[in-house]
């Protein structure tokens, strides 16, 4: 046996196999603009949907309990290690996206502030667990004592959930929406808002050009996975569509990437 030197420890994880597997994105945009970044520090996470039920029960069921189902509510539960920047100076911006969040319903009675997020396997596995809704900050519990700190999250479903498609099985970016949508036929009067996905993959910029129809942007810089902010050249009065190369591909032309010259 050696001396003088202790023997490696393996460290307690405290992450949780679903925090590990899946990712949850919120929508940092004002409606419809859409915009979703990862929230960063998950340590636990979990979706729940629960069934909705009343009691059901007649004489003939001689005191068994028989129930009828009216519907569903769903909710994810998270805990995240509070995160800042490296120097310290400010917190991570999705997180301050979600206490802002809560503190604007704590004071105001004007209604939820609602947002959207995505729940999926973060490797693109197609596992069923791919979702989709709107929900408000119903929680907000920040640990206590002198160590690490942590906050656990109730992020409570407004609405419906939905299946989507795993936003990572593919790293062909697509475009949801820009912001403004027309600008004058001089170009570069303005800073154009691309939001979509699978610009940034991995942390990696993998975005080749970005074109407004037939011409490129005079300029474009890669905000994040989710977000390019480009300056648009001179164009021809009329409609043309915002296109995002990277070297896995091109968007596919909706009406959600239109920008119109005028």
């Amino acid at each position: 046996e050696r001396q003088g030197h202790p023997m490696a420890t393996t460290p307690t994880t405290r992450v949780t196999e679903l925090a590990r597997t899946h990712r949850l994105d919120i929508d940092t945009a004002t409606y419809p603009a859409i915009n979703y970044q990862q929230l960063m520090g998950v340590e636990e996470a979990k979706l729940l949907e629960e069934l909705r039920t009343e009691d059901d029960e007649v004489y003939d069921d001689t005191g068994a309990m028989r129930e009828e189902v009216t519907g569903y509510n769903w909710r994810v539960e998270v805990k995240i290690a509070w995160s800042t920047n490296l120097q310290g100076s400010a917190i991570d911006a999705v997180q301050a996206f979600l206490r802002t969040q809560f503190k604007a319903l704590r004071t105001s009675s004007a209604g939820n502030a609602e947002f959207g997020i995505r729940w999926y396997n973060r490797e693109g596995l197609d596992d069923g667990e791919s979702h989709e809704g709107r929900c408000y900050v119903k929680s907000w519990a920040p640990s206590g004592g002198k160590g690490r700190k942590t906050i656990d999250i109730v992020l409570q479903g407004q609405g419906q959930i939905t299946d989507i498609t795993n936003p990572a099985g593919s790293l062909t970016p697509t475009v949801t929406s820009i912001a403004p949508t027309t600008g004058s036929t001089a170009g570069d009067d303005q800073v154009v808002n691309i939001y979509g996905q699978h610009f940034k993959p991995n942390g990696t910029a993998s975005v080749t050009a970005v074109g407004f129809g037939a011409n490129p942007a005079t300029d474009y810089t890669v905000v994040s996975d989710s977000h390019i902010v480009a300056i648009p050249p001179a164009g021809l009065a009329g409609t043309v569509q915002v296109q995002v190369t990277t070297t896995t591909g091109t968007n596919t032309d909706t009406t959600a990437d239109d920008y119109t010259y005028a």
